[in-house]
């Protein structure tokens, strides 16, 4: 008799657990957030992986931390083909149907088209990418983890120069391309460096070359010259490769230095891995293969695309982890039913978000309405070519210097 009535009493109790577990499902909010890629223009070849890092991201959150705050996010991707004009056509779309309380960009198309607008839209805007010098302005609603490439390159020139066997300054030879604004301005950002700090780092060479170059081996030849440390290719793969290539043909094995959009795994997939011996890449979040990272782990659950665990789903997934840990901060200070961009935007000047939010891809990372980056106790870390293979350079963060305006 009593298991009888213990039996009854435990199906009661699984039965209102069940419609407790139902009513906190039907209790979730739900909200929008857009998200710009290009499978059709520059980056398709890479947009599995991106996408991947984004989506494994937001698919774990919404089964993990925000069922547990009864918010359920909806993802939409719109195919921007990396062009100004497609984001700026599809933006009044995205705005009337989504109604989102954050949009991921990808790149320059989508901060040309909108970061004029955002703040009277109320929709903030983050970044994967690295920022640029014109794009450091204040009191706007387009944010990154990452500060410009010229402070990313910073970093990784403060620990090479630290490490010369004598103490003198770091000479940096710089490829990069007249005409195009955010090319020219990482060279800008490092003259900066340099006369900033003369005893620490001293620009020798400035080469400008075509976009897409066939050779720079005269420029190369040119510059060393001017004996550098290393070379700065800051801008495409096709300039990395064709640095490469003439410091082969002239027997130089000077550094390339890049970051990740243009890194050593994609030049890597036109030449020899041995021919970037000793070479670098660097940004600021962790490379994809440091031991401290455990996203991958979760971009092996939950990633459904085609795309791999590596440098460019490393970058996407600290980007939504980034957004995620806003949203989360958002639902803290204004409730999981009144979720908006302004409350976003709130939370992402908040105040700094603990490194523990990022699965070990991002350091602090604080923004403030001065500037769409951090600006204070930045730090990067950096990927070389060692043997062959691909290393981290060092297991603990990399400072940057401090570097004003320029």
């Amino acid at each position: 008799m009593s298991y009888g009535w213990f039996g009854k009493a435990r199906r009661l109790l699984a039965a209102a657990i069940m419609g407790g577990a139902a009513a906190g499902a039907q209790a979730q909010a739900v909200y929008t957030v857009s998200v710009s890629l290009d499978y059709t223009g520059p980056f398709a070849n890479v947009m599995d992986s991106w996408w991947g890092g984004q989506q494994s991201v937001f698919d774990w959150w919404n089964e993990t931390r925000g069922k547990q705050l009864g918010v359920q996010l909806n993802v939409k991707t719109y195919d921007m083909r990396y062009d100004a004009s497609v984001v700026a056509r599809t933006w009044p779309q995205i705005l009337s149907q989504d109604k989102p309380i954050v949009f991921l960009g990808m790149g320059t198309p989508d901060l040309v088209s909108l970061m004029k607008r955002l703040p009277a839209d109320k929709v903030p805007m983050v970044m994967g990418t690295a920022m640029v010098g014109p794009l450091w302005t204040p009191e706007g609603w387009h944010f990154s983890f990452r500060p410009t490439y010229s402070h990313e390159f910073a970093g990784l020139f403060a620990y090479l120069q630290a490490k010369l066997p004598e103490k003198r300054a770091l000479r940096i030879g710089t490829v990069s391309t007249q005409g195009l604004a955010g090319y020219v301005d990482q060279v800008n950002g490092v003259v900066a460096l340099a006369k900033a700090y003369p005893d620490r780092f001293a620009v020798v060479s400035s080469q400008w070359v075509d976009n897409q170059p066939i050779s720079v081996t005269n420029q190369i030849r040119e510059m060393a010259k001017e004996k550098p440390d290393v070379v700065l290719v800051g801008t495409n793969t096709a300039q990395v490769v064709a640095t490469a290539k003439a410091l082969k043909e002239l027997g130089l094995k000077t550094p390339i230095v890049t970051s990740s959009h243009n890194g050593l795994n994609e030049a890597a997939k036109a030449i020899p891995m041995a021919d970037l011996e000793g070479s670098y890449s660097v940004f600021a979040f962790s490379p994809f293969n440091d031991p401290s990272v455990t996203a991958g782990g979760l971009f092996a659950k939950y990633n459904k695309t085609k795309g791999t665990w590596g440098i460019t789903s490393a970058q996407t997934a600290a980007q939504a982890l980034f957004v995620v840990a806003a949203i989360e901060r958002a639902v803290g200070k204004v409730g999981a039913d009144k979720l908006s961009g302004q409350a976003v935007y709130d939370a992402l000047l908040g105040g700094p978000f603990p490194a523990e939010s990022f699965q070990g891809l991002l350091p602090k990372v604080e923004l403030t309405k001065a500037a769409p980056f951090p600006t204070d106790n930045l730090a990067v870390k950096a990927m070389t070519v060692r043997d062959g293979k691909l290393v981290s350079v060092s297991a603990d963060w990399m400072p940057v210097p401090a570097l004003a305006k320029w």
